[in-house]
């Protein structure tokens, strides 16, 4: 995962071995243990958010409309957050490698494998435990929502736009940002934006709580020129793209 100056993103936690999918099988390398995610630079994280933060903000009234329609179904009606769907696969395999311990335990007591067999074992299964147990730091409490969630993130993304005032010039800064987002998840395809409704907690990953899909926007090329423009003290580069961000409350 890519890690901005100042968003609180994920972080690919799974990447044992060095460089990217492309380039190991460009060179005939494996790819297991390899991270898929692309790294993401600041600047284009930067656009993004101005694109994300802009399409919440300039319509409050009009973002609330589309709150409620989305959750007006209830928990039953909304599209999670994938980020959950993650967090169901490392907890199985959590508790996949916690019952091949127990097992061990078991076959060693028992006098079933040699014991440098097991100290071998258990070190494999230890290691692999342990990097299960840092995947899932990530997460925090994060978990599906429920009705109760559902309705409280409407009255929370209530309560914000009623607080929320537009930048004078129209431009969030990194504290803006720091603020009003809890975390960004990078997948191959698309970015999940993750909003904080409760601007006290300081955009604490862990207050996503149960993200909920809210909508979709698309950064294009044009807008990443743009941005260079207005910002000519950034490195340039040319390697323009359209991005696609999914935002979540």
């Amino acid at each position: 995962m890519c890690t901005g100056r100042f968003l609180k993103t994920y972080k690919c936690y799974g990447q044992t071995q060095t460089g990217t999918v492309a380039a190991r099988l460009k060179n005939g390398l494996s790819i297991e243990g390899v991270c898929p995610v692309p790294l993401v630079q600041d600047w284009k994280m930067n656009t993004m958010a101005q694109k994300v933060l802009h399409a919440i903000f300039d319509d409050p009234e009009g973002t609330v409309r589309s709150a409620a329609a989305v959750l007006g179904g209830g928990a039953a009606g909304v599209e999670q957050a994938e980020v959950l769907r993650d967090k169901s696969i490392v907890e199985e395999c959590l508790k996949k490698e916690r019952g091949r311990y127990e097992t061990l335990l078991d076959m060693r007591m028992n006098n079933e494998i040699p014991k440098e067999v097991f100290c071998r074992k258990q070190q494999e299964v230890e290691k692999r435990i342990a990097e299960l147990e840092q995947q899932m730091m990530q997460y925090g409490d994060m978990k599906p929502a429920t009705d109760e969630d559902v309705s409280g993130k409407l009255e929370d993304l209530q309560r914000l736009m009623g607080q929320f005032s537009m930048p004078e010039d129209g431009e969030f800064t990194e504290s803006d940002i720091d603020k009003y987002v809890s975390g960004v998840r990078v997948y191959e395809d698309h970015f999940e934006w993750l909003l904080n409704l409760d601007t006290d907690t300081r955009g604490e990953l862990d207050d996503a709580g149960s993200p909920v899909y809210f909508k979709k926007i698309t950064v294009t090329p044009d807008d990443e020129r743009e941005w260079f423009k207005a910002h000519p003290q950034w490195s340039k580069s040319n390697k323009y793209a359209e991005l696609e961000a999914r935002i979540y409350i």
